[in-house]
């Protein structure tokens, strides 16, 4: 009994959680987006506007605007709910199947959820294809297009195989699209889409297939004929397999086509990039970064291609400026497809370490692509950027070297007033009683600046030494080597970020005794690459953006090893790794 009544009280409680988050939720608005499943359509064509709304609506869609150019045949309604890590979502999905009323660049205005609203956005309608005289007003018939007809070796193509029927079908199959070109990279973008039209006034409902092609070789690219089979059902009952018996097996052929590819221009540079546009981009974890030696920074490149696979893009080169590390991380590659390509998307994360203070310059990156639209090369690239390194935190400036007293001399005095030795001696003679005090004034001037150096000495010897005491007296007596060898083995096998930042700091104060490191950056200069890397490790768990559960196994065996008797070197500057990794 006490058993059923947990559970009734815990399904109770989930139950009113859940309540609590979709009430928050809701009070957070939502973003609607709005879509078009084909871009451009016939005015004769069906085609699929699609409301996403992240989050609910203040309120119900109301879709009456889209009716004076928008023919509305269908409307269905969809929702998914996530919760991830204990944040909760709701996807809303509004989708309406609609056929254009007028030709030309139509606008899809903003529909109107409550107080909310959607995105506006466009569609191109053309003109209707009209009656095809090869279809002979059959039931079933296939059409393929290719965009552009003419391209480039390892220029994007665009394949769309549609097939048209005004009969119920069943068992249908499509035969796999095959080149001349043994070399060329298929494959199909999305899924099939579905929607009716019209040819020679009889309606068809048409089923289309986008296929993405690169060919590798020049000349003329033929794709043979592509066959489909299905058997034709006489009636609609029949067609879900209910009643009747099968229908006959109807085969269609397409026509063959042919695009002719052409050579890599000889002005064209490498690597070999045909692509509608291309876009390079720089950026940093926030607007203005601080830059301090010792401390990451990561920066975060970026180069996006109209055209192109994520597979074709090349690494971006960042020269480092001497004064720095840096520490690339894997790229992330990315392909996005829809019905007019591909685009490609590769990011690259750099974690930049300074190790001097002073004013530096990251050099631009450029990158060269061929404009399929232009016909024309052109240039990407990102500006260069100067960035300023401030001093390690904690680190003490070194003052300027006093300047030593200078004689006083007549300021006024010029080349112009250089006499002869006779005028000298007669100058000397008729020199006013007392003129010759300023060699006693220098001296007395001297002694007082010497006097204020070794009482300046003084002062900060002795408040040195004051410190010094008050600090030994305060701390507790220096740890041994093994015994913060021992800690620091502790809190690694423990995961503990902050007793590991602690004990390594500790120790690398009895291995750098006269240096010792003012933190884990600084520290990390001290080491090989694998050994460095697991120290950063460490800092972004402690103090990246994105902090996650740290494993101290790595830092522990890479620290266990190090043998300060062999590797203290004398001149840590030289002892540095070559800043391009």
């Amino acid at each position: 009994m006490v058993k059923t009544d947990f559970i009734k009280h815990f399904f109770l409680l989930s139950l009113l959680t859940l309540m609590i988050l979709l009430q928050t939720a809701d009070a957070s608005g939502a973003t609607i987006t709005t879509q078009v499943s084909r871009n451009p359509v016939s005015i004769d064509e069906t085609f699929e506007l699609i409301f996403e709304a992240n989050g609910s609506p203040d309120g119900e869609p109301d879709f009456s605007p889209l009716e004076n150019s928008l023919e509305i045949f269908s409307r269905s309604q969809s929702q998914s709910i996530k919760m991830i890590n204990g944040d909760y979502s709701r996807t809303t999905r509004w989708t309406l199947s609609v056929m254009a009323k007028t030709t030309g660049q139509l606008t899809i205005p903003a529909i109107s959820f409550g107080s909310d609203h959607s995105q506006a956005t466009s569609v191109l309608v053309r003109e209707a294809t009209g009656p095809i005289s090869a279809t002979g007003n059959k039931d079933i018939f296939m059409e393929v297009a290719v965009e552009p007809k003419t391209a480039y070796v390892q220029q994007q193509l665009l394949f769309h195989v549609r097939i048209f029927r005004a009969v119920n079908i069943a068992d249908a199959s499509l035969s796999a699209l095959h080149f001349n070109d043994p070399d060329i990279i298929v494959e199909q973008i999305a899924d099939e889409q579905t929607y009716e039209t019209q040819r020679g006034g009889r309606r068809y409902l048409v089923s289309q297939i986008d296929y993405l092609a690169f060919p590798q070789a020049s000349g003329t690219l033929i794709l043979d004929p592509i066959t489909f089979q299905a058997r034709v059902m006489q009636n609609s009952r029949q067609r879900f397999g209910m009643f009747g018996q099968a229908g006959a097996i109807k085969r269609v052929r397409s026509k063959a086509i042919s695009v002719e590819v052409k050579s890599i221009p000889k002005n064209a540079e490498q690597p070999w990039l045909p692509a509608t546009n291309l876009q390079l981009s720089s950026s940093w974890p926030k607007a203005n970064p601080e830059f301090r030696v010792g401390e990451p920074v990561t920066r975060t490149l970026a180069i996006m291609a109209d055209g192109i696979t994520s597979a074709q893009l090349p690494e971006m080169h960042s020269e480092t400026p001497k004064g720095f590390k840096q520490y690339p991380d894997q790229p992330m590659l990315q392909d996005h497809k829809d019905s007019n390509g591909v685009t490609g998307i590769r990011q690259e994360k750099i974690a930049l370490v300074p190790t001097k203070p002073g004013t530096y310059i990251l050099p631009a990156i450029k990158i060269s692509w061929w404009n399929t639209e232009t016909n024309k090369k052109e240039v990407a690239q990102i500006a260069e950027e100067r960035i300023q390194v401030l001093p390690a935190v904690g680190a003490v400036a070194t003052p300027p070297p006093a300047e030593p007293p200078k004689a006083i001399i007549n300021s006024q005095k010029t080349t112009h007033d250089i006499k002869a030795p006779s005028e000298v001696t007669e100058q000397k003679i008729q020199s006013k009683p007392g003129s010759d005090i300023y060699p006693w004034l220098a001296l007395f001037f001297a002694l007082g600046w010497l006097s204020t150096a070794i009482a300046w000495w003084w002062l900060s010897h002795r408040r040195q030494l004051t410190n010094s005491a008050l600090t030994n007296s305060n701390e507790p007596k220096v740890k041994s080597h093994n015994k913060i060898l021992a800690e620091l083995k502790q809190a690694c096998q423990a995961n503990d970020s902050s007793a590991a930042r602690a004990t390594l700091l500790a120790w690398g104060k009895t291995v750098w005794p006269s240096d010792p490191p003012k933190g884990l950056a600084e520290l990390a200069l001290h080491f090989d690459e694998t050994t460095t890397a697991n120290i950063l490790t460490l800092n972004q768990a402690l103090y990246g953006k994105n902090k996650c559960k740290w494993d101290g196994a790595a830092l522990w065996n890479a620290v266990k090893n190090y043998k300060p008797d062999c590797h203290i070197p004398k001149d840590k500057t030289k002892k540095l790794k070559p800043l391009y990794l």
